[in-house]
C-alpha cells in the first residue's frame, strides 16, 4: 500500500472511530434527556441533538469525502504518473 491508501485508511477510521459513533451516542443522551430518562440541570436537549447532529454529519464526510481529502492532500503531478506501452512507440534500429 502506498502512503495515499495508508491517509485514506486513517480519514476513514477516524471519521467511524472519533465522529460517528460518539456522535451516534450523543444523538441518544439527547433522546434520552428529551424522554427524561436522564436528569441534568440547566441542560438543554437540543445542545445534544445538534452537537450529535454535527458529529454524525463530520463523521459521514470522513468516510465518504476520503478521496477528496487524499487528492487535496496529495496531489498528482504529471512527472509522477509512468508511460505505458500505448504511449511509447515501437523501438526501431537506425543503422
Amino acid at each position: 500500500m502506498k502512503a495515499q491508501d495508508w491517509f485514506a485508511l486513517a480519514v476513514r477510521i477516524v471519521g467511524i472511530a472519533l465522529l460517528l459513533i460518539p456522535g451516534l451516542g450523543t444523538l441518544l443522551e439527547s433522546l434520552l434527556l428529551k424522554l427524561g430518562y436522564i436528569i441534568l440541570p440547566d441542560t438543554y436537549p437540543a445542545y445534544y441533538l445538534i452537537h450529535g447532529a454535527a458529529q454524525v454529519v463530520a463523521g459521514l464526510f470522513l468516510i465518504r469525502g476520503a478521496p477528496s481529502l487524499v487528492e487535496f492532500a496529495y496531489p498528482t503531478r504529471d512527472d509522477d504518473q509512468t508511460d505505458t506501452e500505448d504511449d511509447v512507440g515501437p523501438i526501431t534500429r537506425v543503422d
